[in-house]
């Protein structure tokens, strides 16, 4: 026979102790991986700290969204709050000058008033045609709506 039953077979002691320690090494790397996939309790340890981290993250992330978010809305409110300071006090100046331009045209008014009343005294016959005019004018108007 030539050894056609079993292949790779060594040959001496030292070759068998190697082969024998190679066989070892496999069978305790095997053994490691199958305990480590039947830890059930380690895995779960390790599956709760993975979800514990993520969440630390989560919420680490979400406070600072959330203090980006606080920042951004004080400044938005400091503008907005500057912008209404500004329009009231243009409004303000629009105010004063419009209350300034009202006293002063006040004077003309008031002057063109005592001109009117003057000449109704000095002539008081157009006067009183128009206002008899008027009246008849606004009674024929109540009259014709009734």
């Amino acid at each position: 026979m030539s050894g056609g039953g079993r292949p790779n077979i060594p040959n001496g002691s030292d070759a068998l102790r190697k082969d024998r320690d190679q066989a070892r090494q496999r069978l305790g790397e095997t053994v490691e991986e199958l305990t480590g996939k039947f830890d059930i309790p380690g895995r779960v340890e390790d599956k709760a700290h993975e979800t514990a981290d993520a969440a630390r993250h989560r919420v680490a992330d979400a406070k600072q969204h959330a203090r980006d978010t606080a920042d951004a809305a004080r400044h938005r409110v400091a503008d907005a709050k500057q912008h209404a300071h500004d329009t009231a006090e243009q409004a303000r100046a629009q105010v004063e000058h419009l209350v300034d331009r009202a006293s002063k045209a006040q004077e003309p008014v008031i002057h063109k008033g005592k001109q009117l009343v003057g000449a109704a005294r000095m002539r008081p016959a157009p006067i009183a045609a128009a206002a008899v005019g008027a009246v008849v004018l606004f009674w024929w108007m109540r009259r014709r709506r009734a």
